[in-house]
């Protein structure tokens, strides 16, 4: 077999086309992994989103069943600096396009200095008085059930009791969350990143029985590739392409399950992290679960569950530059991290707890939901299909030291980015108005 593992990366459409005929080959030879499970599929994301129901009536800024006020409105930032210590002349003029330190690109750093005696409300969010979110108030969310008890969380729109989503009673009236599927903000932004090459992932399923609908031997495993996805002339993601497996130290699932009529099911909790459609790129994940529908027409679709960190979302937006975030998302960032904190209801030392003002929780119940199109994924030297669900994770290469957060070549320290040849430094004790 031709070793395709030099392809340079410019030419991975071309290691497509060649791979995809060898992984033909191979699998009508019967050159598959030998220690060859019974039946197996694989897939390709195609597209992958926090799952929030949206029961908007007139778009997605208006009431629904699911924000009886819609979303968040646009906030007035010299309204908000003025409640936050600043003379109103002080706020106008930060606010003012001709001001040279508001910069077109990174926003106004001075932003992040409106907590208590200025600290930085980012990186120091209890300085500040809550600002709230408009509350989910409605009773249907996506998701999986993910303590086994009907009798707490949300009802899926088909209506299983149980579901465990707090994530989106959080933050599903946030404008960058909400919208039908496919259409939030927040989606399209991070999936258009997937598709056009940021990061691929798949998934191996493979099975014991004879029959792949009805398996309770089944394992799911999620993996990295470096190979980009191919897209058709309308733009969407074609199916059937080869899809190398990348090692990774810590991108990786493994999921014991069952199929039940072709939905996949997961048959004991684990720990995973998968590469998270977000700011946050870790969606570290505690008692995770899957429940997966394998589609007539070859694809894959549901959802992965469980308990995520809920200040380390928080930080993927404050690091995402929280000026920027706040003007484009209509929020004010503490409004986020209280919210969170507020919602949590998972401590790994106590299990999942419900009620108001749990203190102390560490993470909060989420739900990814997940298409998948049909693909040919290979083992990461390319020998063989993989047709075995198993971790690669020894054979990764360390992870680059941390650097600290970046967006493009601009270093984010406190939620801004700051210049150290400027003139002017934010800052708590930053004369705010120029001299006369």
């Amino acid at each position: 077999m031709t070793d395709y593992r030099s392809s340079p990366k410019g030419s991975r459409t071309g290691f497509h086309r060649c791979l995809r005929a060898a992984t033909l080959a191979m699998a009508l030879t019967g050159l598959t992994a030998t220690a060859q499970a019974d039946w197996q599929r694989s897939y390709v994301i195609e597209w992958n989103e926090p799952a929030m129901y949206f029961g908007g009536e007139s778009g997605i800024e208006g009431p629904g069943s699911d924000c009886p006020q819609g979303v968040n409105p646009e906030q007035d930032w010299v309204e908000v600096l003025v409640r936050a210590g600043y003379t109103r002349a002080e706020a106008e003029w930060l606010r003012n396009p001709a001001n040279p330190t508001r910069s077109p690109v990174h926003g106004q750093n001075q932003m992040a200095f409106r907590g208590k005696d200025r600290a930085n409300i980012y990186t120091n969010p209890e300085s500040y008085p809550d600002p709230g979110l408009y509350p989910m108030t409605g009773s249907i969310a996506e998701g999986l059930n993910l303590d086994g008890n009907p009798d707490t969380g949300f009802t899926s729109p088909t209506g299983e009791p149980g579901i465990d989503n707090t994530f989106y009673k959080a933050l599903g009236c946030w404008k960058t969350y909400r919208g039908p599927e496919r259409l939030s903000s927040g989606a399209m932004q991070f999936n258009d990143g997937m598709r056009n090459g940021s990061w691929t992932m798949v998934i191996v399923v493979s099975g014991e029985g004879d029959d792949p609908r009805n398996d309770n031997n089944v394992m799911v495993g999620f993996y990295m590739s470096d190979d980009n996805m191919v897209k058709g002339g309308d733009g969407s993601i074609s199916p059937d392409y080869t899809y190398r497996i990348a090692p990774h130290a810590k991108y990786e699932g493994l999921f014991p399950a069952r199929t039940v009529d072709g939905v996949i099911e997961s048959r004991e909790a684990v720990t995973a992290t998968l590469r998270d459609p977000g700011y946050t790129r870790d969606l570290e994940l505690l008692e995770a679960q899957i429940r997966l529908e394998m589609k007539e027409d070859g694809s894959l679709r549901g959802y992965v569950g469980g308990y995520r960190p809920w200040r380390a979302v928080y930080d993927g937006w404050v690091n995402a530059r929280g000026p920027v975030i706040e003007s484009l998302t209509w929020v004010e960032l503490p409004a986020v991290y209280y919210a969170l904190k507020r919602s949590a209801d998972y401590h790994p030392e106590r299990g999942q707890q419900s009620g108001d003002n749990i203190q102390g929780n560490t993470h909060i119940s989420y739900a990814l939901r997940v298409d998948a199109l049909p693909a040919f994924v290979v083992t990461p030297d390319t020998s063989e299909i993989a047709s075995q669900v198993v971790s690669y994770k020894d054979l990764a290469p360390p992870l680059p030291e941390g650097s600290g957060p970046m967006i493009g070549r601009s270093r984010i320290v406190g939620g801004i980015v700051i210049d150290p040849n400027a003139d002017y430094q934010a800052g708590p004790d930053a004369v705010i108005l120029p001299p006369r």
